[in-house]
């Protein structure tokens, strides 16, 4: 596998766009109060961070159940990885230096270094859509960390039953459709709405040559 391609593998660029679709439907739902390319920035960041960080530390795991991936392949050197995740969560923390990128950053951690408890993801989704909003409006960060912690539950089952990989990618790219959704249903706002759901076209094609999962 070429660097390039590897470090897009590392990084699930796909999963990228479900990433800023949070802080972007976010950032409409809450009025466009919030700076909005620096915070679409930390939340990138965050979330590659944060998948980086899970091959790190899931290496022998992966090295038995996942061994495509570019770790255990050898494509790129753990020592890379490390830092690559660090120098991520750091992005992220300076583009939006405040209380929910750190939330985001201890969850992070918390998940990947301690126990992966689906709650936890979900929590990380419902700030990340939060990082767009000035004034929190609670319930659509909620819908969306309900519908990510089903997700969880259903990907944990992937390693023993491969079959469900294609319904993970499709549940995935559904975090777009439902943010989206929410704009909608919050603000009336199709346009917006609109370009939330832009962000589909890019992480779908991709989805079609590198792993989502």
């Amino acid at each position: 596998m070429r660097p390039f391609r590897a470090i897009a593998q590392l990084l699930r660029l796909p999963n990228l766009f479900t990433a800023v679709a949070d802080p972007l439907a976010g950032w409409f739902i809450g009025g466009q109060t919030v700076p909005l390319w620096p915070t679409l920035g930390a939340s990138a960041c965050l979330y590659a961070s944060g998948v980086v960080f899970n091959d790190c530390f899931d290496y022998a795991t992966d090295s038995r159940d996942r061994p495509e991936r570019p770790l255990p392949r050898g494509d790129l050197s753990r020592a890379f990885a490390w830092t690559l995740a660090t120098v991520l969560m750091l992005g992220g923390l300076a583009l939006a230096p405040n209380i929910k990128t750190c939330a985001i950053a201890a969850l992070i951690l918390l998940y990947n270094g301690v126990r992966k408890w689906p709650w936890v993801l979900g929590l990380c989704r419902a700030f990340n859509m939060t990082l767009g909003m000035n004034v929190i409006i609670p319930w659509p960060p909620m819908i969306l960390g309900g519908y990510v912690i089903v997700l969880s539950v259903i990907a944990r089952r992937e390693e023993a039953q491969p079959r469900l990989r294609p319904l993970v990618q499709r549940l995935l790219l559904g975090i777009i459709v439902l943010d989206a959704a929410l704009v909608v249903v919050a603000t009336a706002h199709w346009t917006a709405a609109a370009m939330v759901l832009s962000l589909l076209v890019p992480a779908a094609l991709l989805g079609r040559i590198l792993a989502m999962t």
